[in-house]
């Protein structure tokens, strides 16, 4: 977790490089209740990221929490910020993310950066940005499909605990059934008529440099964590899936991770109002249990006898996907340097002023609802 001395800081990925393909869940960055949504719009190296950096800092010198959303296929830049305390957040809109402003000229605003770029510096490169751009498309276009390469490989190793009938069903059940009962121990409301909300989100993802999770934001603060470990195919998002759905029924809002690979899979599950999560502790997302936390591991429902007579054909399809995973990385990477040549022909020297300008737009916006809220909170404390 970023050190600050002032608000909590929280960093997670509002979107992946999944084996489906480019997966977003941008919707879910403006949350719970957004009442100001700032929509940048511009070409490759216009400033987009930098203006939401500037807005990080300042929001951070103001003492207030930020959510940091890394975009995956390059994690040193910002795909977007949520302050959630003040309901105010910034996403980069432009494909593949494409979002547009909520309720424009109520909660939401489109900024441009696309008008700063000089178009006539931009007309005389026009056979450079097209040659890059589709280079740039391309290289994701392998990197999403070697990744779904992974993926099948993973389904097929998975696919042999069934085969051997090696998994103890009951015994994961009965498993189940006591995650439940330590997450929801002395929470004994179930809300009627109401199903909880549900956030989608990943607290890690497929980048260029190879998995990148941080799950230490996530976990650090909270109370109370359950770790659930084992291979794939022993039931570790069985057990996940079970929790969130046992949390939505009793009313409570959870904030549901996907797996950066198999983005239909949960990974991890938080539930903020009973300060607790449970999470698929295995690689390549991994944190180290602390003191009084429950630790599961599914390989005790695992009948190793049964499954010895896969082994070779399990080890193929585990060299298989380590082959295909290798690669699709491989092609982020080179999409990385393509993109990094687009920024670079975009770029102009006078961006840097409309950046600025837009910055301290914002952060104007942002010190009239920290003195909204202190107006409202003097009239609660005189009520």
């Amino acid at each position: 977790m970023m050190a600050t001395g002032h608000g909590r800081v929280r960093h997670l990925f509002a979107s992946g490089n999944t084996g489906h393909g480019f997966q977003s869940f941008f919707e879910y960055i403006a949350w719970p209740e957004p009442r100001r949504v700032f929509v940048l719009k511009g070409g490759p190296g216009t400033g987009k990221s930098a203006v939401i950096r500037m807005v990080v800092e300042g929001l951070m010198e103001k003492g207030v929490g930020v959510e940091l959303f890394h975009c995956p296929s390059d994690p040193s830049s910002l795909d977007g910020v949520n302050a959630p305390e003040l309901g105010l957040a910034v996403v980069d809109g432009t494909p593949p993310h494409a979002v547009e402003p909520p309720l424009p000229g109520l909660v939401g605003r489109l900024l441009s950066l696309e008008a700063t770029a000089g178009r006539d510096l931009l007309a005389s490169r026009q056979d450079r940005i097209d040659a890059t751009g589709r280079r740039v498309r391309q290289r994701f276009q392998l990197a999403h499909r070697y990744l779904g390469l992974a993926l099948e490989a993973l389904g097929l190793y998975e696919d042999f605990y069934e085969h051997a009938g090696a998994l103890d069903l009951a015994a994961l059940d009965h498993s189940a059934h006591e995650i439940e009962a330590a997450v929801f121990e002395g929470h004994r409301v179930v809300r009627a008529g109401r199903r909880g909300r549900i956030r989608r989100l990943f607290a890690s993802a497929v980048t260029p440099e190879g998995p990148r999770h941080y799950l230490d934001s996530l976990l650090d603060p909270l109370p109370r964590r359950v770790f659930i470990r084992g291979n794939p195919g022993t039931g570790c998002a069985t057990l996940v899936a079970r929790v969130a759905e046992a949390a939505l029924r009793r009313g409570l809002d959870i904030e549901a991770y996907h797996c950066g690979l198999h983005g239909r899979r949960l990974d991890h599950v938080l539930i903020p109002e009973l300060g607790v999560a449970v999470v698929h502790n295995a690689y390549p997302h991994t944190y180290e249990p602390k003191t009084g936390d429950l630790v599961i591991d599914t390989a005790a429902f695992v009948n190793v006898e049964a499954l010895e007579r896969y082994r070779e054909e399990m080890e193929v399809a585990q060299a298989f996907f380590g082959q295909a995973f290798d690669q699709g990385i491989w092609y982020l990477r080179r999409a990385l340097m393509a993109h990094q040549e687009l920024e670079a022909i975009y770029a102009t020297p006078e961006l840097r002023a409309q950046v600025e300008a837009y910055a301290r737009e914002i952060l104007a916006e942002a010190g009239a609802l920290m003195e909204e809220q202190a107006r409202r909170r003097e009239r609660q404390q005189l009520a």
